[in-house]
């Protein structure tokens, strides 16, 4: 299956989480995941899921293209 979410998609969040000027862990607890789980996603030491991107972009109210690979 082909990755659609982009290389740097926890950059482009944590971009949007400093934008907002939110906390990580609040930010954290309206997705759904630890504070170290998306500490990992934000600093790249692990990849963004597609299901965390869909709940990320809800959670911050932004559109899922801002994860997706460009096509």
């Amino acid at each position: 299956m082909p990755e659609i979410i982009r290389h740097n998609a926890g950059d482009v969040l944590n971009q949007e989480i400093k934008k907002r000027g939110l906390k990580q862990g609040y930010v954290a607890e309206q997705i759904g995941i630890t504070p170290a789980y998306l500490s990992q996603i934000v600093n790249g030491s692990r990849k963004m899921s597609t299901d965390i991107a869909v709940r990320a972009s809800i959670a911050l109210g932004v559109s899922l293209d801002i994860f997706l690979k460009q096509s």
